[in-house]
């Protein structure tokens, strides 16, 4: 089996779909964010479609390491890993196929399949042009705790979006927006809060153990990402799980991040990984440190599906995995362009038992909402 063709393409509900397509016409479907797509197109299509066509798309190792050297100099990070890390899901997806299997069960078989997600929402990224915005009034944000709990969700993660470029700004007011949204779901109900890189250490030790004192489930990215000294520090003063990773690319960051950093849990982003290859190999590192795992993944498409997928294959990811659809503008939107959804009922996914990742992209409808054309 060769790699004949990939196809990047743009959707206007999100995601840049990428589809890599074989001589025997098994095909995989992979997906990166379409914010930056006129860059990531080209890239994917020409730079990288250059070195893995003619590659077997099983060998996924293989493909990963001939795309990595000779595109280090636009990494590594950002739109190199994002870009690599669609093509390794595709390529997954179509040997997953090829073997008739479930992607769960052809990497090693599933530890569980019936997964608990929960709820991720802030409304700051709306404006992510400009660093971030606004991240709402507690009544706002209230609402959309709202909904979450009407779709049955029971967990969830309040996203204030800060960014580092605005330190510090709203500390009180950061109080009061999670003491509303927890007291509006109460004990019964899982709340952690994001802090989106947004404090300075001292900040960051004092509002922690407000969180902390108000019941937070888990504390994350209170700092800067590079910041793993400062960090070590925020982890040392508190008792609740502080977590961190979601801004990390590669394996080696991993390891600096949690030899330095030692934060209580580790986020690793399917995507700014890489894709499947490296994240199981970062699972495994976290296994060795007896870290549990807590992916970043706030989405409901391909994703957050694959991401699932190799979540449930490690016997130490018991806690609840992150799903939203508010970047895609509804859960109609994020799922209309496949024949299949993945969609929690009761704050649970059920992993489909369908060959691959699952989740097949109808041609009519890709052609439909695609913003290339």
């Amino acid at each position: 089996m060769k790699i004949t063709s990939i196809q990047a393409i743009p959707i206007e509900s999100g995601p840049l779909l990428v589809r890599v397509r074989t001589d025997e016409g098994v095909d995989g479907i992979g997906e990166a964010s379409q914010r930056y797509w006129r860059s990531m197109k080209p890239f994917i299509e020409e730079t990288l479609a250059d070195i893995v066509v003619g590659m077997d798309p099983r060998d996924t190792q293989l493909i990963w390491d001939a795309m990595f050297p000779p595109t280090k100099w636009i990494g590594p990070g950002g739109m190199q890993m994002v870009c690599m890390g669609a093509i390794d899901i595709a390529c997954w997806d179509i040997a997953a196929k090829s073997a008739g299997q479930p992607l769960y069960r052809y990497m090693s078989g599933a530890a569980r399949t019936h997964i608990p997600v929960y709820w991720s929402t802030g409304v700051a990224w709306k404006n992510w042009r400009s660093g971030g915005g606004d991240p709402g009034t507690p009544e706002v944000l209230v609402e959309r705790m709202r909904e979450g709990r009407e779709a049955g969700f029971t967990a969830f993660k309040l996203r204030l979006e800060w960014m580092h470029q605005r330190q510090d700004q709203d500390p009180v007011g950061d109080i009061a927006r999670f003491k509303a949204c927890k007291d509006y779901l109460g004990d019964d109900c899982r709340l952690s809060v994001d802090i989106n890189n947004g404090y300075s250490v001292s900040t960051a030790i004092e509002q922690g153990l407000k969180f902390q004192d108000m019941g937070a489930a888990h504390y994350e990215e209170p700092l800067p990402q590079y910041d793993y000294a400062g960090l070590k520090q925020v982890v040392d003063a508190l008792d609740m799980p502080v977590t961190s990773g979601e801004l990390e690319h590669t394996l080696w960051n991993f390891r600096d991040l949690i030899e330095r950093g030692d934060p209580d849990i580790l986020q690793p982003d399917l995507l700014f990984v890489g894709g499947i290859t490296p994240m199981r190999k970062i699972f495994t590192l976290c296994e060795a440190f007896n870290k549990p795992v807590l992916p970043h993944g706030p989405g409901a498409g391909v994703q957050n599906a694959v991401s699932l997928h190799v979540y449930s294959t490690q016997v130490n990811a018991t806690l609840p995995h992150e799903y939203s659809w508010e970047f895609n503008d509804g859960l109609e939107n994020a799922t209309r362009i496949y024949e299949e959804a993945i969609v929690p009922t009761d704050g649970f996914v059920d992993l489909p038992d369908r060959p691959g990742h699952g989740l097949v992209a109808v041609d009519e409808a890709v052609e439909a909402f695609r913003i290339d054309k």
